[in-house]
């Protein structure tokens, strides 16, 4: 009878399982992880920062368990945004507008060519484990291994909630929405952490139950970065496109502001710039108006 071939991978590995939105490790303990939002600390004024400081203190003084909070930089992708403005420029028909969004194009091809532009995820990790439930919690486990494994999950569920729904409203308080993970953004998020794309970000394809096998073949998106405006056509001084210049220049490692794996950050800033190109046309037409009913008195005066 043929052997049995064993995950060789996931030996080494400290994770055991996931399962029903939580981290079960070999040590027996238990870990729940939330995503969180980021707040711009520094475009605060100067009671808003007072006001975060305090927030932040009375939660650190607040908490009675450990937790952990984890910052992952990744470089990001933004080709998918980029093709988006592209996009936005070919359909628009408005010529200010149209100048607006490619001035704005053009800064952001100048960021990328000067800087690593980081996408910054924050986390904050809980922990349950068996002590915590006392001697009676740890003698009291003498059935089979799947009922101690479902004993476990469900103590670990009574332990972790009120720990989570406190760190829920009080980061709240900072201006925060804090949210726990599901299984399958675990999944892909340790999947992602172990197995880095090169550049840009990619997207995982996994089932809840194919990690677990001996070799983990999920189906990987891996974005193509869209081409740059006249990213073929030679420029004046006859050196390469922009595409291919980029590549050549050094990239210094500068963290800046994220913008945003979901872009929505991009797209609500695309909207306030429709916004304000709008309102600004109202303003020179209503500050016409007057000049012109100006000079129909001046003329009819004459």
């Amino acid at each position: 009878m043929a052997n049995k071939t064993k995950a060789s991978t996931q030996q080494h590995l400290d994770i055991d399982d996931i399962v029903e939105n939580l981290v079960l490790l070999k040590t027996g303990n238990v870990a729940m992880i939330m995503i969180t939002t980021a707040v711009n600390f520094d475009i605060l004024s100067e009671a808003e920062q007072d006001a975060t400081i305090y927030a932040y203190g009375a939660l650190l003084n607040s908490l009675s368990f450990p937790t952990q909070i984890l910052i992952r930089s990744k470089r990001a992708d933004i080709s998918a945004y980029f093709a988006h403005l592209n996009q936005s420029l070919t359909s628009q028909t408005n010529p200010d507008l149209k100048h607006q969004i490619q001035k704005y194009m053009e800064f952001i091809q100048a960021t990328v060519q000067q800087r690593t532009v980081l996408d910054k995820k924050f986390y904050l990790i809980i922990n349950f484990s068996t002590l915590e439930l006392g001697i009676g919690g740890i003698t009291k486990s003498k059935g089979t291994k799947s009922q101690n494994r479902a004993q476990l999950i469900a103590d670990a569920k009574i332990g972790l909630g009120p720990k989570r729904d406190h760190l829920i409203k009080q980061t709240a308080r900072l201006g925060l929405t804090t949210r726990q993970l599901t299984t399958k953004e675990l999944i892909e998020l340790f999947y992602d952490i172990y197995n880095p794309a090169t550049t840009g970000t990619q997207k995982v394809i996994i089932d809840e139950g194919s990690y677990s096998v001996p070799i983990v073949e999920p189906a990987i998106e891996v974005p193509t970065p869209a081409p740059l405006p006249n990213a073929t056509a030679p420029v004046a001084d006859g050196t390469q496109a922009v595409a291919q210049a980029q590549s050549k220049l050094p990239i210094q490692n500068v963290p800046i502001a994220p913008l945003g794996a979901s872009f929505s950050n991009q797209k609500e800033a695309y909207n306030n710039l429709q916004s304000a190109a709008a309102k600004a046309k109202e303003f020179l037409q209503a500050s016409s108006q007057p000049a012109t009913q100006a000079k129909g008195q001046q003329s009819e005066n004459t």
